[in-house]
């Protein structure tokens, strides 16, 4: 019997996979590395590299070994950079483009 995961993509595996979300059907007993990987044979062109990507179920970062279940909301989120260019104990003004 199979549960049904609500699969999420973020940033440039949102691109890769031409879709924000979507929901996948796999076996009971499914880890958080098979719902990715049935979803990779349906979009290959999402990222292989596994230490890429950082899984999340039901809004709680977890591990590929995790096991799922019926309904779950499994995210997948590359690594981000950027934010606010601030150095601790820097004054804004004092501070120079690298």
């Amino acid at each position: 019997m199979a549960v049904a995961i609500h699969a999420r993509f973020f940033a440039r595996l949102r691109e890769q996979a031409g879709t924000d979300s979507e929901t996948v059907h796999v076996p009971q007993r499914s880890t958080v590395g098979d719902v990715y990987a049935a979803l990779r044979g349906a979009h290959p062109a999402l990222e292989s590299n596994l230490d890429a990507v950082r899984p999340a179920i039901n809004q709680e970062f977890s591990s590929w070994d995790t096991v799922v279940s019926e309904g779950d909301e499994v995210a997948f989120i590359p690594p981000v950079s950027g934010g606010a260019n601030t150095v601790p104990g820097v004054p804004a003004n004092s501070r120079r483009r690298l």
